[in-house]
């Protein structure tokens, strides 16, 4: 099997650093793809920059940072936390949340990036926060489906870390996946080199199919640092852009493809066709 990279630029539409930046990121070429957050503050700046690029939806049940402050587009009691936002943390969510209500919300937010006129690729889960319950993960399921997107979902979510096979379930209904993801730690996104390091050092490993690692391109303002470090490292779009020739380099001596998730819905559609 090859390997192939998806680098995704996420955070569209939570900060006017992390929007700008994730389009200097898409459109110098080093990223493939972008996630936009439907309930942030900047969403509606990601639909006036965008241009046709490979965007999926960050859907969001959590407001983890205390500025952000996330807020459901629907009337959901049980999704509400303390603060009049999205319960602040993944335990709190899960054991209040409604099953319908969180379908409901989840569904909003994919239909309002829709009817901005974003073609969206794939949905993400902010926090992985529904895959511990398999009746929210079902919400998920049934909205990649009708919607035909992928998932940001490997076959690590897997009965014996979850309680069930959400991977499976899945694949059984046809949905296009990815089979690993990465995690940059912040020391290796201090500077260009020691992120190409990174890359280099993972496409290296015994890791084939379709990975990805997503990264938070954010320019250093005094905005994104009032956000402190916690949810958010700044990584410079303007150096790491740069060097999307030698990352390009990098991937083919490795024999890493560069891939979309676009491109392989489009292939998962094919199948189901066949």
């Amino acid at each position: 099997m090859t390997k192939q990279l998806i680098l995704v630029a996420e955070g569209l539409g939570t900060t006017e650093a992390t929007t700008a930046g994730g389009f200097l990121a898409l459109r110098s070429g080093f990223a493939t793809g972008g996630r936009l957050v439907v309930v942030g503050a900047w969403a509606r700046e990601v639909v006036r920059r965008y241009r046709g690029e490979d965007l999926g939806v960050e859907l969001v049940l959590t407001s983890p940072h205390p500025i952000l402050g996330y807020r459901p587009l629907t009337h959901a009691p049980t999704l509400m936390g303390g603060e009049g936002t999205f319960p602040t943390t993944t335990d709190d969510l899960l054991e209040h949340a409604d099953a319908g209500e969180v379908y409901r919300e989840l569904r909003a937010q994919l239909e309002r990036a829709i009817l901005w006129g974003i073609s969206v690729s794939h949905l993400a889960i902010l926090h992985d926060a529904v895959w511990p319950r398999a009746d929210l993960a079902d919400a998920v399921f049934d909205l990649a489906d009708e919607f035909r997107v992928a998932l940001r979902l490997t076959p690590s979510y897997s009965e014996a870390n979850l309680g069930y096979d959400a991977y499976i379930l899945a694949c059984n209904r046809g949905i296009a996946t990815i089979d690993h993801t990465l995690k940059a730690t912040p020391a290796e996104l201090s500077t260009t080199d020691a992120l190409l390091h990174c890359i280099s050092k993972e496409m290296a490993t015994e890791l084939d199919g379709i990975i990805e690692l997503a990264l938070s391109f954010a320019a250093n303002t005094p905005e994104i640092r009032s956000f402190g470090s916690r949810e958010i490292h700044i990584i410079d779009p303007h150096s790491f852009t740069q060097q999307a020739a030698i990352l390009k380099e990098l991937l083919q001596q490795r024999h890493v493809e560069s891939e979309t998730y676009r491109r392989i819905t489009h292939a998962r559609q094919q199948q189901r066709k066949a």
